[in-house]
């Protein structure tokens, strides 16, 4: 029983950090808020009427909602200005980015390497599954039985990234969606089979083969370009998916601050006081969750854009610590 609870806790957290539609995330926050508030309002904890509590209240989001959605804004200012540059620094970006294509096609096994982020990773470790495949048919059992093991565990750890990641970005959707190549290879491992190989070439320089070295050098290529492209399609995913923040902080914020401007000035007026009791309460509710909708819409999109970045702030040859990774 634990291990189901365990199992259906990482779930929980699996779709609201990773795969779930941040809409989808951000109405499940703002249900949970609705449902206490309704709570609170059965207990009798919630103002049935306007008054200096709930005025106070109001007063407080509409200035804390407008800092928020400037704040945001600005963020998104600072991040498109790294997209900003002279002809000669735009022009030398295009160049490197043309240099590593290049680099990863002469490695490839296909002339062309694909545009697509989700294809150009999978075919990437369709490679590297294959050149591991060679260097277990170079394992004949010849070399020494601790080689053999040594060899044997690493390829199993090649083979079996490729396989999660190959399993992962072999559908439309993940080709489709460059968070789908990102989500893809979060759980890789580029930097410690990095240093198993060399690790290796170097207790064993002696009983190598040179088949077996032109593998483990090819290997090694086939997991810097992995890295970099993931490294690069993560920060072109931060840069989208902060611009789109923006623009939905907006489309939500600037009504939600319309309602609760409005709420304000109904409070002040004394007629309110004839108004039935549900009114006023029911009123006063979708107001609050007018409040909370820009909170929400942050909430959802910064829980999976820091856990992106948290997942990949490393940079290869170095690894962090799994319970880096922890809440």
């Amino acid at each position: 029983m634990p291990d189901d609870a365990n199992e259906q806790g990482r779930s929980v957290f699996h779709w609201t950090v990773i795969d779930g539609n941040r809409f989808s995330v951000a109405g499940v926050l703002l249900g949970g808020i609705f449902v206490l508030l309704c709570a609170l309002l059965a207990a009798n904890l919630f103002p049935s009427e306007p008054g200096e509590p709930l005025y106070l209240l109001f007063s407080a989001f509409l200035g804390g909602n407008l800092t928020l959605i400037t704040v945001v804004i600005a963020i998104n200012q600072l991040v498109f200005s790294r997209e900003l540059g002279s002809p000669g620094d735009l022009e030398q970006r295009t160049r490197n980015a043309v240099e590593y294509r290049n680099e990863v096609q002469s490695v490839m096994d296909r002339k062309v390497s694909p545009v697509m982020p989700g294809s150009f990773l999978l075919v990437l470790h369709e490679n590297l599954g294959n050149r591991a495949q060679q260097l277990r048919e170079t394992n004949t059992g010849q070399e020494s039985d601790d080689l053999s093991a040594e060899l044997d565990e690493l390829i199993g750890a090649l083979r079996e990234d490729v396989r999660r990641v190959t399993q992962a970005l072999d559908t439309p959707a993940a080709d489709e969606q460059i968070f789908g190549a990102i989500a893809a290879t979060l759980g890789t491992t580029q930097a410690e089979q990095l240093y198993e190989l060399t690790r290796i070439e170097t207790e064993y320089e002696d009983q190598l083969s040179g088949d077996q070295r032109d593998l483990f050098e090819s290997i090694r290529e086939h997991l810097l370009h992995i890295d970099v492209a993931r490294k690069y399609f993560r920060t072109v995913y931060i840069t989208k998916e902060l611009s789109f923040l923006s623009r939905t902080l907006l489309f939500v914020g600037l009504p939600a601050q319309f309602l609760t401007a409005a709420t304000l000035a109904v409070y002040d007026l004394a007629a309110i006081e004839a108004l039935p009791a549900a009114a006023i309460v029911g009123a006063t509710l979708v107001a609050m969750i007018a409040c909370f909708a820009p909170l929400a819409i942050l909430a959802s999109f910064v829980l999976r854009l820091s856990w992106v970045a948290q997942r990949n702030a490393t940079v290869m040859p170095f690894a962090a610590s799994e319970k880096d990774y922890t809440l």
